[in-house]
């Protein structure tokens, strides 16, 4: 019986899954040296608490607010709506913003930004990985937020009427953006100094404004509603709603079926996606010429 001989794979495939293998193996370790930063100042019962307290508190603020303005015309299928993106905005917070405050943090508090950058692992990388345990946190937020609201608020919603197959692409779509506008906030942050931290403060109040997180964007003037409408945030949240939910918020976005507010959704993502990736190398190549990289000022 002849014996089969397994001819050798060709050279790009192999460079190309070592490079892979490379790749995720330093992605794992960010991953593991951000987990340690992101939970070494407390013992794990205290950082529990920490992780889970921030949600509920949001949940029960929400929960107040509503109460509040109940008697003047909000109905509950509105507040479920609000409710639910204010849930998943904290992958925006937490993620997106999150990346620059990696940066800022690297240089200004520990001074190992430099160290990073000439590290095997390399920055770009590094901030994947990093980007990982953050991903996980608010992911934590999510479910604990969503949890409240279904046993202790009556934020509800019938899971026949739940739109599973779109439901996945809107999440995909949306996570996605998160990332790669994490990316692109990373770089800028890369070019900043002791501004970045506005900067980073002022994104976080911008998506919570701009998006239609609590409020429907009819409310932002004209020119606002155009900038609203042309973040991937404020279509995610809107897909949330109509397929999780069951139901789209009134107003400007109900112009658009369900298709259109996937299509224009996935639209968005991918142009962000292609500015991000630009956008980062952009920014982090003039850090590199001015000399940001190992500067501090001293915070």
């Amino acid at each position: 019986m002849a014996m089969r001989v397994l001819e050798p794979l060709p050279a790009s495939r192999a460079s190309f899954r070592a490079s892979l293998a490379t790749s995720l193996a330093r992605a794992r370790t960010a991953a593991w040296l951000g987990w340690q930063v992101e939970g070494n100042w407390a013992d794990p019962v205290l950082f529990s608490i920490y992780v889970l307290a921030r949600p509920l508190a949001t949940a029960l603020i929400l929960s107040v607010m509503y109460r509040t303005v109940r008697g003047h015309g909000a109905v509950l299928s509105v507040f479920v709506g609000f409710y639910v993106a204010n849930a998943f905005h904290s992958y925006v917070n937490t993620v997106l913003v999150g990346l620059g405050w990696v940066v800022f943090e690297e240089r200004e508090e520990y001074e190992t930004l430099k160290y990073v950058y000439a590290s095997p692992v390399g920055m770009f990388t590094y901030l994947a990985g990093r980007s990982s345990v953050k991903f996980a946190l608010a992911t934590v937020s999510v479910l604990v937020t969503l949890t409240a609201g279904w046993f202790l608020l009556g934020v509800r919603w019938d899971w026949s009427h739940v739109q599973w197959l779109p439901l996945a692409a809107a999440m995909a779509a949306g996570l996605s953006s998160t990332l790669f506008l994490g990316f692109l906030l990373a770089g800028w942050s890369l070019v900043l100094m002791r501004s970045a931290m506005v900067v980073l403060e002022g994104a976080t109040l911008a998506s919570y404004l701009l998006c239609g997180v609590i409020f429907p964007i009819d409310l932002l003037p004209q020119p606002l509603q155009w900038v609203s409408m042309s973040l991937p945030f404020t279509w995610w949240y809107e897909a949330i709603r109509r397929f999780l939910a069951g139901h789209g918020t009134k107003g400007l976005m109900q112009r658009f079926s369900d298709a259109q507010v996937l299509l224009v959704l996935g639209g968005v993502t991918i142009a962000f996606a292609l500015l991000a990736r630009w956008g980062y190398f952009a920014f982090e190549r003039r850090a590199r010429q001015l000399g940001r990289l190992d500067q501090t000022s001293l915070f």
